[in-house]
């Protein structure tokens, strides 16, 4: 993220996370993020590691959304393949066009934020794409 991008975001409202809109039977919400990292560890240690009682850091960087990791995955290159599994290949394409080159695909699924509302956000290590209903 640069200065100029902090910056701004330091100015604007910063609004209360709300709860998403329920979903039709059948259906469900997955959450896209997607990061540079060095290796695959890197990746789900950024992701999935805790160190004691304290959250995880992909915790600590959303802190509009309480994540529970269980229902995280990390996809550390390869992430056409994988969107391919469950996603439409149009879709497909945009999804990976918006990653920007970017190595490693961080999906939640709704059942990650525990029923709480949450909000996502760019920080420095990740960058949010965007929310995809999918058939269960």
């Amino acid at each position: 993220m640069s200065f100029l991008s902090r910056l701004i975001s330091l100015f604007r409202e910063n609004p209360e996370p709300e709860m998403p809109a329920p979903l039709p039977a059948g259906k469900m919400r997955l959450h896209l993020l997607t990061a540079n990292f060095e290796t695959r560890e890197k990746a789900r240690h950024y992701c999935l590691y805790s160190r004691g009682d304290r959250p995880e850091r992909l915790t600590l960087e959303q802190p509009n959304a309480f994540i529970d990791t269980t229902f995280v995955e990390v996809t550390f290159g390869g992430a056409q393949e994988r969107l391919d599994e469950f996603l439409d290949p149009k879709i497909v394409k945009k999804i990976v066009k918006k990653m920007r080159g970017e190595n490693t695909l961080i999906i939640l699924t709704e059942d990650a934020f525990g029923g709480f509302p949450y909000r996502l956000i760019d920080n420095d290590t990740v960058r949010v794409i965007g929310s995809y209903i999918v058939d269960v």
